[in-house]
């Protein structure tokens, strides 16, 4: 008897057990980045006021270096094995969207209603695929001379706040960087008997980098860039106007002696070493790298891109949050993409003022982290947003950036002898890699 008596409230207990509702099961996300130890804090204080408020999601940061960030995530797309969120770039989206590698987040924007006007309409724009979008924008960046002011001062010139470049004579700002150019009798590059074999000061320093430098001088000049239009399919390199930039941003190292002599990949410093080293008065690069230039020992600022023929006009570019096709959580990666770019995401990142914030709303709580600090015209970044210019967008980019590397790191190092060789050369190189 009583063994039947156990066996009842045994029953009774399993059936009580099955009728309460189990605990949700914590869902791990993984969170990819390459903002290292100068953006991740920000992004890492928006990811813990997500998981307060979503307490069935633990997000797991991954902070990997950018030399190696799309190696791993270019293969876990492949393997099924990429983060659940990550911050996506527009030279890589078109070949993963094409791949069918990135999840269509349109539906889930409609169903949930996201309200997309706080963005910069421009940054949500280039993240679409046949309608669709695939990324919501997390920030944006242009391009701005950087400048040292000690320098600057003690050459007896003002802020370059109006500086004009043309591929024939160079304007104000080739003479502005001849007189910054000092040899090793403190003779600037104007004096007939500057030394151009003993420089121990340039005014300026420029590189192969198509967003910090080349790709800006094209558009000022008038040229439309790579290709004729995003997802077009024919290579406009051979404008004359893209030639006489590239051959004018080549003289100035070779010609003028007012940029110093790069090297090869691997031993070059680059623009922004030589600049922070006080090798350099002034290089151009975006505004990624306000944060970085905090530790530098001089007084410092930014200033307008030099304007072209064709205006003032700067590289506008920006990060998205993404969601891989393969991720196994999708509705929970959803509502942490959803988050880190919500206004007020936004706003916690703003303070820690690393990045500009694709809601505009933002962008006074991370300007107001400049009052009394350098730069101090750091609102020129904004200024540049009115007229840009943006990555090319196409399939192949990955290939074809590969080409232009190689074959304008030659260029760069004068082992062309006109930019119209080198040009001639990639051109011929990428459009048959997009009719291919």
């Amino acid at each position: 008897m009583k063994k039947k008596l156990y066996i009842i409230v045994f029953v009774i207990v399993l059936i009580v057990i099955s009728c309460v509702p189990s605990a949700a099961k914590k869902v791990t996300l993984r969170y990819a980045h390459w903002g290292m130890d100068i953006i991740g804090p920000s992004m890492e204080a928006s990811i813990a006021e997500f998981m307060k408020n979503n307490p069935d999601i633990d997000v797991q940061v991954e902070a990997i270096s950018w030399t190696e960030y799309w190696t791993k995530l270019l293969t876990g797309l492949a393997t099924g094995t990429a983060p659940d969120v990550f911050w996506g770039h527009l030279a890589h989206f078109p070949s993963m969207v094409t791949k069918g590698q990135l999840l269509n987040l349109q539906p889930y924007i409609e169903r949930d209603k996201v309200d997309l006007s706080p963005y910069y309409t421009a940054l949500i724009e280039p993240w679409k695929y046949k309608g669709d979008s695939y990324g919501i924008p997390k920030d944006w960046d242009t391009i701005a001379l950087f400048i040292n002011k000690d320098m600057i001062k003690k050459a007896g010139l003002e802020y370059p706040a109006d500086l004009k470049w043309n591929p024939e004579d160079g304007g104000t700002f080739l003479k502005y960087i001849q007189k910054l150019t000092l040899d090793n009798k403190g003779r600037n590059a104007l004096d007939p008997d500057f030394d151009p074999d003993n420089i121990v000061q340039y005014g300026f320093a420029t590189e192969n980098s198509l967003q910090s430098h080349w790709i800006n001088f094209i558009w000022q000049n008038g040229g439309i860039g790579i290709v004729d239009k995003p997802w077009g399919n024919k290579v406009v390199l051979e404008q004359p106007q893209t030639i006489a930039s590239l051959q004018f941003l080549v003289d100035l190292i070779y010609k003028y002696h007012v940029c110093p002599k790069p090297e090869a990949r691997g031993v070059w410093q680059g623009p922004w070493a030589l600049w922070a080293g006080e090798k350099v008065v002034m290089t151009t690069t975006g505004s990624w790298m306000i944060p970085y230039a905090r530790s530098v020992s001089f007084s410092w600022d930014v200033a307008p891109l030099p304007a072209g023929p064709a205006g003032r006009i700067s590289c506008f570019n920006g990060l998205a949050h993404q969601i891989p096709e393969t991720c196994k959580y999708k509705e929970e990666a959803w509502r942490l993409c959803k988050w880190m770019d919500s206004p007020e995401s936004q706003e916690i990142i703003a303070k820690y003022a690393v990045v500009f914030p694709a809601v505009k709303d933002a962008i006074p709580t991370f300007l107001n982290a400049f009052i009394g600090e350098e730069p101090e015209h750091v609102g020129v970044f904004i200024d540049a947003t009115a007229h840009t210019g943006w990555w090319p967008i196409v399939e192949q980019w990955p290939q074809m950036n590969d080409i232009i590397q190689r074959e304008f790191d030659l260029l760069w190092l004068g082992q062309y002898k006109t930019a119209e060789d080198a040009v001639k050369k990639v051109a011929d190189q990428l459009q048959a890699i997009i009719e291919e």
